[in-house]
Parts: C-alpha cells; structure tokens; sequence
C-alpha cells in the first residue's frame, strides 16, 4: 500500500512507548505536542456542526414557528404554533387561553383542531366566519410534519457529517490515526475521505433549506383574521442555515486546495490587529468592527439586515489605508442612520409590551446602531489624529 497521504499518520510503536498493536486505548500516548496538531480548521466545522444539531434541537421544540391571530366564537386570540401543537394566549402566558380551543392546558393538537367539527357562523356585517376554519389547522399540521421529517433528516446528516468531522481534525491523536490507516488499507483514500465530509455538509445545507422553504411555502396565509408571521425557531432555522454554508464552503475548499494554510492576506490582517496598541483607534475599529458583524450575525434571528455589506467597506478602508473607501462607508452609514435607523427607533413600541422575541432584535438592532455611531468617531479620530502624524495616505 502506497505511504498515508494525510497530514498526520500514526503507527503504532512510533513516538509513543505506550502503544502496542492490539493493546491500547484512545487516550493512551497522548501529549500536549500531539493535541496541538489537531487540525484546527475541522475542529471549527465540527464545532460549528453540533451547534447547528443542538439549534436545529431547541428550534424543533418551540412554539415560535409562527405567530398569528386565531378565532373562536367571534373572538380574537394569538396563537403560538409549534410543528404540532398550538398555545393560545399571550407572550407572557402563553397557554392562558387554551381552554377555549381544547382541552389541553400545556397546549393544543394541531391534529385535533384538525379534526374538530367546523362551524358556518358569520360576523353580520362582513359576512366573515367567527372561527377558524378547521382546514387551516389540517394545512399547519401537514406542513408542521413535513418540516419536521425534513429537520429530522437533517439533524441525522449534521450529527453524522460533524462527528465524522470531528474524527478527521483529531488524526494526531495515535488512536485515531490508526483508525485511519485501516480506512485507507480499504481503499479509501484521504481524498474520497474529504469528499465524503463535504457531500454530508452539501446534504444538510440542502435539507436545512429545504426545511425553511417546505414551512414558509405550506402554512396558510391566515387563520381568519390577520397574516400569519414567521417566529423565531424560523430564525433559528435561518442562523443554522449560515453556519452549514460557512462548513460547507470550508470542506470544500479544503477539497480542492488541500491542507493549504491560511492566506497571506488574512495573516497579514492578524498580524496588523496584533501589532496595533490596545490605545489606538486602529485596534478599536477592528474590535468594534468584529462585534457588530457578530450582532449582525445573531440579528439574523430575528431578520436579515442587509446593511451589515457596509462592514465591508470598513474592512477594506481598515485593511488598505484607502480614503475612498472611508469616505463611501461614512456616507452611506450616515443616510443608513438617517433614513432607516432615526425612522424605526421614532415608530418602535414600548419595550415592556414586546413579545419575547421583539426584546431580543430590538436589544441587538440598537446595539448595532450604537456600534455603528462609535466605528465613526473611531474613524474621524483615525483621520484627524493618527493619520497625519504617521503619513498613511503620503506618496
């Protein structure tokens, strides 16, 4: 058999006078030096992938699919949809009003108001039914099924693809290592090894799309009064879509470049935020520029924020020493605030009468618009101090 062609390859008896063939345990001849060789890049993806499982896991048994008005002898009640079950009351009792649609205090079948007799009585003046048609549950409850065999395979594939992962970036460990070298006596080689990973992050990016698409696309529009909104467990679904595309991109790139490091650019980058003092402005833009990404990023929750592209812009000027770019990303931030920020934070409720999930995205949206005030006066002191006295944009 030709020589292992992985980063890492361990036989038995070499390095470790604690294994012999057929006699030792995982955790025997393990050193600190072996430990640090773990490949860190797998160990991201892999870390990321039980995320996603144990998000996919809390989302999955949440009543915060969809949120909506629901009806019943003319009267109006919010509604908090899981996949198959139902709670109606308010954000801060949320099965208070159960008892008019079921027995249940903990919450309602969908399968049971599915199956509930249905009533013609209509409002005199509209002529609108005053209860809820049955059939709207059935389509809930058949979307909420379909959701769920597709997140249900989903998880599988992501467990199966992270602890597969997690197995790869740790062939510095001699037990592991071994393992491998069976694997590849059979033929498979460390390339059909990797494509086996990425094929198992393309499939679970694809079910967790799948998933969104299959509920957004079969729950009704409304249960007799208003529209029905998407909650949070949707926004879950949303946040691990974006981490299975980040592992996906990853295990495809390592793919088809191999165990290549990381570029020159992006080492370039760390090293400038290394070498930049905890008291310049330099250092704060990278620190304040990094958490509103990561506010970003967790806002998605809630909604997908697109003037989060204006990092970018940030980046580059950080990273380039370009004025244009300062100047592009100081305008567009300014008419961003002006126009979009100044207008929502005139219109938004009384914080004390938001629902859960409502806190949540306010408390991260004026975090964001704190953060983007602050990465300004970081960039006027970088231009009116630093910049003069250390010549950045001199011939």
């Amino acid at each position: 058999m030709p020589p292992s062609t992985r980063r890492y390859s361990f036989k038995p008896g070499q390095g470790s006078p604690n294994l012999r063939p057929g006699n030792f345990s995982p955790l025997d001849g393990i050193s600190m030096e072996e430990l640090e060789k773990l490949d860190k890049m797998m160990l991201v993806v892999a870390g990321f992938g039980i995320l996603i499982n144990v998000v996919q896991f809390i989302a999955s048994n949440s009543h915060a699919w969809a949120s909506t008005s629901a009806l019943r002898g003319g009267q109006l009640f919010t509604a908090f949809l899981s996949l198959d079950t139902v709670q109606f009351g308010t954000p801060e009792h949320p099965n208070r009003d159960n008892e008019y649609f079921c027995s249940h205090r903990h919450a309602c079948s969908l399968r049971t108001l599915c199956q509930a007799a249905g009533s013609d009585e209509r409002f005199a003046n509209s002529g609108a039914l005053k209860n809820t048609p049955p059939d709207n549950w059935c389509d809930f409850e058949a979307a909420g099924g379909l959701t769920a065999t597709l997140m249900g395979l989903g998880f599988l594939v992501g467990l199966i693809a992270s602890g597969i992962t997690a197995m790869y970036a740790s062939q510095s460990i001699p037990w592991v290592a071994l393992q491998f070298d069976k694997i590849e006596e059979l033929g498979l080689s460390d390339h059909i090894q990797k494509s086996v990973m990425c094929a198992c992050w393309i499939a679970a990016w694809c079910l967790i799309f799948a998933t969104m698409v299959a509920y957004a696309m079969f729950i009704p529009d409304t249960l007799g009064w208003d529209g029905v909104g998407l909650d949070i467990s949707f926004g879950l679904m949303r946040l691990c879509f974006v981490l299975c595309s980040f592992n996906a991109a990853l295990m495809i790139n390592s793919l088809f470049h191999g165990e290549e490091d990381l570029p020159e650019e992006v080492k370039s980058v760390w090293r400038d935020f290394n070498d930049a003092s905890w008291l310049s402005a330099r250092k704060w833009l990278y620190l304040l520029l990094g958490t509103q990404l990561v506010c970003y990023f967790l806002l998605m929750v809630v909604e997908v924020d697109w003037s989060a592209l204006l990092i970018v812009l940030a980046a580059y000027y950080l990273i380039a020493n370009s004025r244009s770019f300062m100047i592009l990303y100081s305008v567009l931030v300014v008419v961003n605030l002006l126009l979009v920020d100044v207008v929502r934070a005139a219109q938004m409720p009384n914080y004390q009468t938001m629902a859960p999930g409502e806190r949540y995205g306010a408390a991260l949206w004026l975090t964001i618009v704190a953060l983007k005030l602050l990465v300004l006066i970081t960039i006027i002191v970088q231009e009116k101090i630093v910049a003069p006295k250390e010549g950045l944009y001199q011939a």
